[in-house]
């Protein structure tokens, strides 16, 4: 799935995500339009030419590919049905776009601000879980993935480093025809995402790229495999105006697993992702409103004279009850075209793939129903066949946040220190993967 601990903590499942500390908001200032400079326009060009580019990756030999076509993240990333790399922010928005790292939230008004969050998804509830969309013919049973991931952030004024880390154990089970006997079959994968970005324009810009590390083994304590590519991103959030514009692209990477004996080698294969999307906001809520630290507040108020403590605890308590005062009410829809490199294998399987790239489309939408109590998510997006005798799949998505208790712990998470629950569900023919958090209200 921001900020220092006397300020607030947010949990979320992540890239699938997690635990958010964060802190501030500011004023809202109106800008009448945007202009995108010539660098921007250029970067925007070089992620198309890459997602459209073939791929150079080889894959000979036994090969254990990744999921693809199905989603995994935050509570929100899954209620959103996976259209987030508009609207990608937070810890939660670092496996998405890495431009996510240079957004301030509108809660956090230090100049030096961090989170951190964790999560864990499970997907293996049906009796029949095919996480890979299996065809028919595929002599497979259940398959199962259960993913965790860490990550944490740090921020500086409109500059933003991140990391986010994810485990994954996908789970199989097979028949020999020729034997007649179960085999079951695992794999575990782990990705590190590492970004950088910078919000130019006073933060209308964010401009992210970083390297993805993924590590493969077949069992627990066998040997792994690790391999890197990279990524890049764009957020376009104009201040004052309701809408954002987003695109990121993550390199293919191909991890190895070396022989041992006469056994053969096998690799684990990470395709390469490209992913376009537009959000926008209605109702009197900003999306975009303007950064403003508790220092910028300070200078204002004081107007030449030296500062005091009292000041800046007089700064920062305008700024919460300002951000307090914003109107609750409003409706997010995120649109995004995400496209993933066909070929490969299915699965756990050697039954190729088609070579074409797999194109979802993907629609979300959040809105606050109960002021201050509960917030809404619905979403959906489409798998497509990978193989001729496969069948598509539509997938439909949900999610909420509901405000519980108040706990200050002593007072260190003040303000923001009512606590909510997160849930999320995604659901498709033979397949149903949910995601929880413990978080807290802004």
């Amino acid at each position: 799935m921001t900020s220092c601990l006397a300020s607030c903590v947010q949990v979320f499942p992540c890239s699938n995500q997690g635990v958010t500390v964060a802190r501030g908001c500011g004023n809202v200032r109106i800008s009448a339009r945007i202009v995108v400079p010539r660098p921007v326009l250029k970067f925007l060009l070089t992620l198309l030419v890459l997602a459209i580019a073939p791929s150079a990756w080889a894959q000979a030999g036994p090969s254990i590919d990744s999921v693809r076509g199905t989603i995994s993240g935050s509570t929100r990333y899954v209620g959103f049905g996976g259209a987030f790399v508009a609207i990608a922010d937070d810890t939660e928005g670092i496996p998405s776009n890495p431009a996510a790292v240079a957004v301030r939230l509108p809660y956090s008004w230090r100049a030096v601000d961090y989170g951190v969050g964790a999560d864990v998804s499970v997907g293996a509830w049906l009796p029949k879980n095919d996480i890979y969309n299996q065809p028919p013919s595929d002599p497979a049973g259940k398959s199962s993935a259960l993913v965790g991931s860490l990550a944490a952030i740090i921020y500086y004024r409109h500059l933003g480093f991140g990391i986010a880390a994810e485990a994954r154990r996908n789970e199989a089970s097979r028949t020999d025809a020729a034997q007649g006997v179960g085999i079951d079959l695992g794999a575990n994968f782990g990705t590190v995402h590492a970004a950088l970005a910078y919000g130019f324009m006073d933060g209308q810009v964010q401009l992210g790229a970083g390297p993805r590390f993924v590590g493969f083994s077949l069992s627990k304590n066998g040997p792994l495999a690790a391999g890197v590519g990279y990524e890049a991103g764009v957020i376009i959030k104009p201040t004052g105006l309701p809408y954002r514009v987003g695109a990121s692209f993550k390199s293919a990477v191909d991890a190895t697993l070396p022989s041992y004996g006469q056994g053969s080698s096998s690799n684990a294969y990470v395709p390469w992702e490209a992913a376009f999307g537009f959000a926008y906001q209605f109702g009197e809520r900003p999306l975009n409103p303007w950064f403003v630290t508790t220092g910028d507040r300070v200078r204002r108020n004081v107007r030449g004279r030296e500062p005091t403590r009292a000041d800046y605890q007089t700064a920062e308590r305008e700024l919460y009850e300002e951000y307090q005062r914003r109107p609750r009410w409003y409706l997010l829809v995120s649109s995004e075209l995400s496209l993933i490199e066909g070929g490969g294998r299915v699965g756990f399987s050697q039954q190729a793939a088609r070579s074409r790239a797999i194109v979802s489309p993907r629609l979300g939408m959040e809105t606050e129903v109960i002021p201050h109590y509960l917030k809404l998510r619905a979403g959906g997006y489409y798998e497509p066949a990978r193989t001729e005798d496969s069948r598509a799949r539509w997938h439909g998505t949900g999610g909420l946040d509901v405000k519980l208790f108040r706990f200050g712990l002593f007072g260190l998470l003040e303000p923001f220190d009512y606590w909510q629950l997160s849930l999320a569900a995604d659901a498709a023919r033979s397949y149903l993967n949910t995601s929880f958090s413990l978080g807290f209200w802004y």
